[in-house]
């Protein structure tokens, strides 16, 4: 009899009641999904935005590298003007410097007015470009009239290198007292150039993560081993920047490492939390009502009742195995877990969320726990979003900085959702934080790479130019003077020749070093080419301000450095140009131009010292 009475209960209920919790996991899991696919979504975007963010870094570096070629190569042709001509043995050797420096130049050459190529650097695998008429093609024809017309330095398009292998010519024309006077060639190997421009700063990683595809004026120049053996993907990202009035364009196409690499757990850490959750919740929700209607029928008999406790005791075993695999995996995916009950303004943290606040796990976490936590920047667009969630006029789904303990600061990305009654009043808030600091840091990387020197990590030279033209205006306002000193290191390519590159790039930091102790930390020192410098001096009162600058730092540059047990000495060629409070923003070419002038005139009168520029800037007590 009693068999009986148990089979009866334990069948009716199941029949009963078993679509609440069906329909309760379905609508769960659709939540569920739903989360998913957004997080999968964004991850995609975020995939897509590191691809595109690569190759601006890529486009920002061929325009680094241009910048800093031209204006160097320019001071060859304004040395020949400035001196009228330049023999044969003096171009040979400055060409040369700069052939060694930076890799990528096939050969530098005068170009006489009948357009013959007279000489170049270097001659070995440049023979049969010796005496070439370069008015024999029309491409080459077309860049040298618009260079000589226009008195400015052209690129040609791409062309077939007399030498072989694909490659551009820039032509700066040469003026003396305004008389044509031929041309000065660069010619550019596109392949080895690029690859020095590609490989500049890289990781490992990026070298393994993409491959590139570069086109100048719609024709392909350049790709990389592999490019051709992959297939083109939604997250290919192309962009396009104009190189002396060429559209040069890069494509860049992540491997199958880029993806393995960043693939992204975040999305199925919360399917799994998710399923969990509603798994978790429909099976309360079928043992609630199950122990619910199993108590009210058996009552009477204390057999069902012991059958009823031990099926609580048994569904509370569920419960923290369960409970014991959600922790583990929210601390796998580092995951802040948060609700907040917004009826009672009771907050419950887990683990992971004190230690993303740096919060004591004693602490019951409120919600003024949070807001103080808050950048006090982004503390009122936070509580304003969450607010709007609250009251179900947005979601909160948002990125915010909080100050921990110490006083650092932490990027935090937070997602909530509420839920509401059938009044649609708000019951309670559940949500997810977690830290994008090694994020935010790596896109400050990037934008510092775009304004300062790779190896030295000194301001490039438009960076230099601005910093120029704010002392200008400190001037005006203050009535004091500005001063521009260029730096060029004397028989340092004699330490590449001797030493090697490293022991070059050696002196070269530790220049960059000596230099900024030379200063005061209102200036500017920046690095224009390859062994020059710009140093920019704001608020100076006389001349004698400048002249103790200079010496300290002819008299520091002088000191003997020191690479792998090996004493190596350079000296350095200062040239000063002074402007006073009458200069105008425009001015800031012509001053550095003058400051380049003179130094050149310390280079011809013995090296290693210093030489004020002549100029119509100063007051007449300078």
């Amino acid at each position: 009899m009693d068999t009986e009475i148990d089979n009866t209960h334990a069948t009716e209920p199941r029949i009963n009641t078993l679509w609440l919790p069906i329909l309760i996991g379905v609508l769960l899991f659709s939540l569920v999904l739903v989360f998913w696919w957004t997080l999968r979504e964004e991850d995609l975007s975020n995939q897509h935005n590191m691809v595109m963010q690569y190759t601006e870094k890529l486009s920002a570096n061929i325009q680094a590298d241009i910048r800093s070629r031209v204006p160097a190569l320019q001071r060859i042709v304004n040395r020949w003007e400035f001196s009228g001509g330049t023999p044969e043995a003096s171009f040979i050797n400055d060409a040369g410097h700069y052939i060694n420096d930076w890799p990528g130049f096939q050969a530098i050459g005068w170009v006489d007015k009948t357009l013959h190529v007279k000489w170049i650097v270097p001659l070995a695998g440049n023979e049969k470009a010796v005496g070439i008429d370069l008015g024999f093609e029309k491409n080459r024809r077309t860049a040298l009239e618009q260079a000589k017309n226009a008195r400015t330095p052209t690129m040609s398009k791409s062309l077939d290198l007399v030498q072989g292998g694909k490659g551009f010519i820039i032509y700066f024309p040469i003026y003396i007292k305004q008389n044509f006077d031929g041309f000065l060639s660069v010619v550019f190997r596109i392949k080895p150039w690029l690859n020095h421009v590609f490989l500049t700063d890289d990781t490992p990683n990026d070298l393994s993560d993409f491959k590139i595809c570069v086109d100048i004026d719609g024709t392909t120049v350049y790709s990389q081993k592999g490019w051709d053996m992959l297939q083109a993907t939604p997250f290919d990202a192309t962009t396009s920047t104009i190189v002396m009035g060429h559209k040069v364009t890069i494509s860049c196409r992540p491997t199958q490492f880029f993806f393995d690499h960043h693939n992204n757990l975040h999305p199925a850490i919360a399917l799994l939390v998710g399923s969990i959750l509603t798994i978790l919740i429909s099976f309360i929700v079928h043992l609630f009502q199950k122990t619910s209607s199993e108590a009210w029928r058996t009552y009477s008999t204390q057999k069902t009742l012991k059958f009823e406790i031990q099926n609580h005791e048994k569904t509370t075993r569920n419960l923290q195995h369960a409970s014991a695999r959600l922790t583990l995996a929210a601390k796998a995916g580092k995951i802040g877990i948060w609700e907040w009950d917004v009826t009672t303004n009771t907050l419950t943290w887990n683990e992971r969320m004190y230690e993303l606040y740096d919060v004591p796990t004693d602490i019951n976490p409120s919600y003024e726990t949070w807001s103080s936590a808050l950048h006090t920047e982004d503390a009122e667009e936070a509580e304003a979003k969450l607010k709007a969630a609250v009251e179900g006029k947005g979601t909160f789904d948002t990125e915010f900085r909080i100050i921990t303990s110490d006083g650092g600061i932490k990027y935090i990305h937070a997602a909530a959702k509420a839920e509401r009654d059938a009044k649609n009043n708000p019951l309670r808030m559940t949500g997810v934080n977690w830290d994008v600091t090694d994020q935010k840091n790596t896109e400050e990387q990037i934008r510092h790479m775009a304004t300062h020197d790779v190896l030295t990590g000194l301001p490039t030279l438009k960076l230099a130019k601005d910093r120029v033209g704010m002392a200008f205006a400190i001037a005006t306002r203050k009535e004091l003077m500005t001063a521009v000193m260029f730096v060029d290191l004397d028989g340092f390519k004699n330490v590449n020749d001797t030493l090697g590159h490293d022991a070059g790039d050696m002196v070269l930091k530790e220049t960059a070093t000596r230099l900024l102790s030379c200063v005061r930390k209102v200036d500017t020192v920046a690095r224009i080419g390859g062994d020059e410098f710009l140093i920019v001096l704001n608020e100076l009162n006389s001349k004698n301000d400048m002249e103790q600058i200079a010496e300290k730092i002819v008299k520091s540059i002088a000191m003997p450095f020191v690479h792998e047990d090996k004493q190596v000495t350079v000296g350095a060629s200062v040239g000063i140009a002074v402007c006073s409070a009458s200069c105008a923003k425009n001015d800031v070419e012509k001053l550095i131009k003058q400051a380049d002038e003179a130094m050149y005139s310390i280079k011809k009168t013995g090296k290693n010292g210093y030489a004020f520029a002549e100029n119509d800037y100063t007051d007449k007590n300078f």
